[in-house]
């Protein structure tokens, strides 16, 4: 049974909708109109990168290291092997009472790295230099085990479905009205979806990292933007219209703490990215653990939230939320703090409540706490499905685990578009689909059936307004008055 709801408020709008064409024609309608408020900020989580192929929920995390089978085992790489908790650390956790087969351990990576982080600092208290050392090598076990599962480097060639979800998002994004400032991403996933992807689309961004050969972390560049020169006799410049603020709030798989003392921050981006390499390293990562809010407050990361506060704390924001639980406490009060401001909206893409593998049904607790609040500034737009079907997926394989939602064609007359308007000058608007029918967007057929309104694929395929079209159209209208303007009074007469 799927039950889907765009609650803005208490209020379900979708409640006198009876077909899903109808709700996903209303939710496209309205969620166009928040897109053109002037400073958009959307939250990527860990939704957005699972799938068949993609990055893993930390719970599947636990499954694979704590307890996989040994048919399991079989299947997997040599590397992957190495990186399973080993029988010495399992001997460690016995001897300090750590059960990590049973719960809270067993399907939490974050209380049992919270745990192990404790367990090292009461034995440093006691000078147990011998035990501390045991702990400490359970704990780099679990992290390069996550780093490991992060690069996602077995399914390189396999993950085409989740980057074609990304691609399409990016591509409408970057078409979003010329005269807005420019879109702000920020994640909390540590995976270079989203670079890859911006990279394979040509959409410049900045992701707080200054320098070509060697990069390092400066979050003035947070403050500058791409222009082109309007005008060679003038000086007219114009931001160009693909361009992106990406903020990975929690780091990434490819940054790294080192030892320079000529730069303000040690903290280096390479783009040379593998396990092997990386594995040696001091990563700069948050991993899931109670201590991540401290971690939160040392930089680069206290840049990274201030300049995400910075951005949904301006007048006329936005926020939407994607494939985030909530479940964030650091993040979740930067979200109230803008709540306090009477012009900030937020969209949250989530279910409300799911089916847990003990046949019970449990609530996104924080997500309905900012449903009973009754604001109609809050506007929650998802789907709850609570029994499965024998021919129906998963409730927790997402939109990225099936059939890819976009047409290549789409994507590659992107790409064929984007090298042909570098060269032009750009100064397009562009306005939501106000007239699309439920029908039409049926027909794009991006999924089958009655897709989840909050999975990555179904908000980047059916839920975002498409302003190509209008953008071309503008882009001619804007070489026709270029015309006309420098026509002279002569030729005009005699037009």
């Amino acid at each position: 049974m799927k039950e889907h709801f765009f609650y803005k408020g208490r209020n379900n709008i979708l409640d006198n909708k009876p077909s899903y064409d109808e709700k996903v024609f209303e939710v496209r309608k309205e969620f166009s109109k928040i897109l053109d408020i002037r400073n958009l900020t959307f939250l990527m989580g860990s939704g957005c990168s699972m799938g068949e192929f993609g990055i893993p929920t930390m719970k599947k995390f636990a499954d694979v290291f704590f307890d996989s089978s040994d048919e399991e085992i079989k299947k997997m790489s040599d590397n992957q092997k190495k990186l399973l908790l080993k029988d010495s650390h399992k001997k460690t956790l016995k001897e300090n009472n750590i059960d990590y087969l049973k719960q809270p351990f067993r399907d939490n990576l974050e209380t049992f790295l919270g745990t192990l982080y404790s367990l090292k600092f009461y034995l440093n208290q006691i000078n147990n230099s011998s035990a501390v050392k045991e702990i400490e090598e359970v704990i780099l076990q679990t992290k390069r085990f996550i780093l490991y599962k992060c690069l996602n480097e077995e399914n390189s060639e396999k993950d085409e479905a989740i980057i074609n979800v990304y691609k399409n998002f990016y591509r409408k994004l970057s078409l979003r009205d010329s005269n807005l400032p420019k879109a702000n991403i920020v994640t909390t996933n540590y995976d270079l979806y989203s670079e890859k992807t911006l990279d394979q689309l040509g959409i410049t961004y900045t992701n707080g990292f200054s320098g070509f050969v060697e990069r390092y972390f400066n979050p003035s560049i947070f403050n500058y933007a791409l222009a082109e020169q309007m005008d060679i006799s003038s000086f007219k410049w114009n931001i160009i219209d693909n361009f992106i603020y990406l903020f990975k709030i929690h780091g990434s798989v490819n940054w790294l703490e080192v030892e320079e003392t000529t730069k303000l921050f040690n903290v280096k981006e390479v783009q040379d990215v593998n396990y092997d390499k990386l594995k040696e390293e001091n990563n700069i990562m948050i991993y899931p653990s109670p201590i991540k809010q401290n971690s939160s407050l040392g930089s680069p990361y206290s840049d990274l939230f201030r300049e995400f506060q910075k951005r949904i704390t301006q007048n006329e924001s936005v926020l939407v939320t994607m494939g985030y639980s909530f479940s964030d406490e650091h993040i979740n009060n930067l979200i109230y703090q803008a709540l306090t401001i009477p012009t900030f909206r937020l969209v949250i893409f989530s279910d409300l409540k799911f089916n847990s593998e003990d046949g019970n049904v449990n609530e996104r607790e924080n997500i309905k706490k900012l449903l009973d609040l009754n604001d109609p500034r809050i506007w929650i737009i998802g789907t709850n499905i609570l029994e499965l079907d024998k021919n129906e997926e998963d409730v927790s394989t997402p939109e990225s685990d099936k059939k890819s939602n976009i047409e290549s064609s789409d994507v590659e007359s992107f790409e064929e578009n984007t090298s042909v308007e570098k060269s032009e000058e750009d100064g397009s608007t562009s306005e939501s689909e106000e007239h699309t029918t439920a029908v039409e967007i049926k027909n794009k057929e991006f999924g089958s059936g009655e897709d989840p309104l909050h999975f990555f694929g179904t908000i980047s395929g059916n839920l975002m307004p498409d302003w190509s079209e209008n953008q071309i159209e503008d882009k001619n209208q804007n070489i026709i008055n270029l015309l006309n303007k420098n026509k002279t009074p002569k030729q005009s007469d005699n037009d």
